[in-house]
């Protein structure tokens, strides 16, 4: 909880595997380049709207997004390591870019305004999915919603913290 309004002076901090900068007023995410051994990057409940400049951070592999503003999920093309990415409580509306991101293994979209179902076929392409939390977008509010995604990822072991059978 503090009131932290950009990201900055980190430069130097080159062996850096873990940043905590969540509840802050952050509005953009920037000046990470550096951080190249960065591992987990967590800014959830800031002011950030877009994801953007993570290019240099090969090496991640968790990202927590929540409680943004952001609406598309993008800009992921060259975190290819990341296994868990939480973009709960956003304004996002489709599935989208994370095709390529192999290691995926926990995707947290809850709260969000997913109401198309064939955006949700894109998970099919990542095959270490074990754990989707899609709960309270529009789309799980379908009276079938567990057995469609368990339909479009049939090696999901849990659904919104349920396991599935």
């Amino acid at each position: 909880d503090n009131k932290l309004r950009k990201i900055q002076h980190l430069e130097t901090l080159t062996n850096l595997t873990q940043l905590y900068l969540g509840k802050n007023k952050i509005t953009k995410i920037e000046n990470l380049d550096a951080l190249v051994n960065l591992e987990c990057l967590s800014l959830q409940s800031n002011r950030i709207v877009k994801i953007e400049n993570l290019d240099k951070l090969v090496n991640l592999n968790e990202l927590y997004l929540s409680e943004n503003g952001i609406e598309k999920i993008e800009n992921l093309d060259h975190n290819k390591q990341l296994d868990t990415l939480d973009l709960a409580k956003n304004r996002i509306k489709t599935i989208e870019n994370v095709e390529h991101l192999e290691c995926l293994e926990e995707f947290w979209m809850n709260d969000n305004s997913v109401a198309d179902w064939n955006c949700v076929n894109v998970l099919a392409s990542n095959k270490r999915l074990a754990t989707v939390y899609l709960e309270r977008n529009p789309i799980a509010s379908d009276s079938t919603y567990r057995n469609k995604l368990k339909l479009a990822v049939p090696w999901l072991t849990k659904i919104d913290a349920t396991l599935c059978r």
